[in-house]
């Protein structure tokens, strides 16, 4: 099977990512986890041969200097982006397959979205650091492209390049400016800012009064549980003067995002969502986490809360995971069960 066979087979698979080491099995992650998509290993020739496809001659120039290389490209009208790793002992490649999406449409939230076009404060989005995290931020800026115009400024160190830009236009940047002056500059007319991939406290408190000064700024971080992610970013603001009481002025909705083993080859997310009502806002100002959980955990239908048991009843009923899938993810199986006893699962 030829290296071009290889990955046309890992796009038919739906691989969201494929990976080549000279010495082992090529490999495939899909939706199910990981797999071996050839049963035999990758040979030097073939890491020259997925260069040349690859890369240009600057980029090749570039792994043969510093041992690495990123960058996007694209192979029979699919975008791919990938990483090159190489030393003594090591060649590797690992390329993301589905930088465009699925074909088929997840839906967000709708209590998620009815909050993103209310824009205001700041969103903080929590999930493991997965590729579907950053796709349910690029499907949430998509969306928000859509509906408002406007300019958004996402502070990354990689770009979004399946986010089709529709009324809203988005500028990059690496968060790091030499100047105040430049950053005024760059920032002049921007209503909205992402950051996505910074998970320390300097980037948050950035954000937090980047909210504050008017704009609409949806943070992404590295966080378990929304709860973890509450818990984190009090823990920043214990410095600063009502730290608490700013973060609970200004936050407008917390987001969970969760993969979910599916049924299908469709990739299934849970979700927790948590707007800012007077109640959660007057709990978030007394730290009162555990009050938070509660509150959370007791979510009706149609509140605007919607916590984890919730977003997996939903796809019990649409039969995309089962039972013991459910299970497996909850955090809290006791109440899972009495929500399916409630409705008869």
């Amino acid at each position: 099977m030829s290296l071009t066979e290889l990955l046309l087979q890992a796009k038919a698979k739906k691989a969201e990512d494929f990976l080549f080491v000279v010495g082992s099995d090529p490999r495939i992650r899909t939706t199910s986890g990981w797999s071996i998509l050839r049963s035999s290993p990758a040979l030097i020739s073939e890491w020259g041969i997925l260069q040349q496809s690859l890369l240009s001659d600057s980029q090749r120039a570039v792994l043969d200097s510093s041992g690495i290389v990123r960058g996007e490209t694209s192979i029979d009208c699919f975008r791919i982006g990938f990483s090159f790793y190489q030393d003594r002992s090591t060649m590797k490649a690992h390329l993301e397959m589905d930088l465009d999406g699925q074909s088929q449409e997840v839906q967000l939230p709708p209590s998620l979205m009815e909050s993103a076009l209310r824009p205001h404060g700041l969103m903080l989005m929590a999930g493991t650091g997965s590729s579907g995290q950053a796709w349910s931020l690029h499907r949430l800026l998509q969306k928000l492209g859509e509906e408002r115009s406007g300019l958004g400024m996402i502070f990354s160190q990689t770009l979004f390049p399946q986010l089709q830009e529709e009324k809203m236009c988005y500028l990059y940047h690496n968060g790091t400016f030499v100047s105040h002056e430049e950053e005024t500059q760059l920032l002049a007319g921007v209503s909205l800012v992402v950051y996505s991939g910074f998970d320390d406290e300097d980037s948050f408190k950035k954000a937090l009064s980047m909210a504050e000064r008017g704009y609409f700024v949806i943070y992404s971080m590295k966080a378990p549980s929304i709860m973890n992610a509450l818990r984190r970013a009090l823990s920043a603001l214990q410095s600063s003067r009502h730290g608490a009481g700013r973060l609970a002025e200004v936050l407008s909705v917390v987001v969970g995002h969760y993969g979910v083993p599916s049924l299908t080859a469709e990739r299934v997310y849970a979700y927790e969502v948590l707007p800012m009502k007077p109640q959660v806002r007057n709990l978030v100002q007394e730290q009162d986490l555990k009050g938070i959980e509660d509150l959370l955990s007791q979510a009706v239908e149609n509140s605007g809360l919607l916590n984890l048991n919730q977003s997996l009843l939903q796809h019990l009923i649409r039969r995309k995971i089962d039972i013991k899938t459910a299970f497996a993810v909850a955090r809290d199986p006791e109440s899972l069960d009495l929500l399916l006893k409630k409705v008869g699962i």
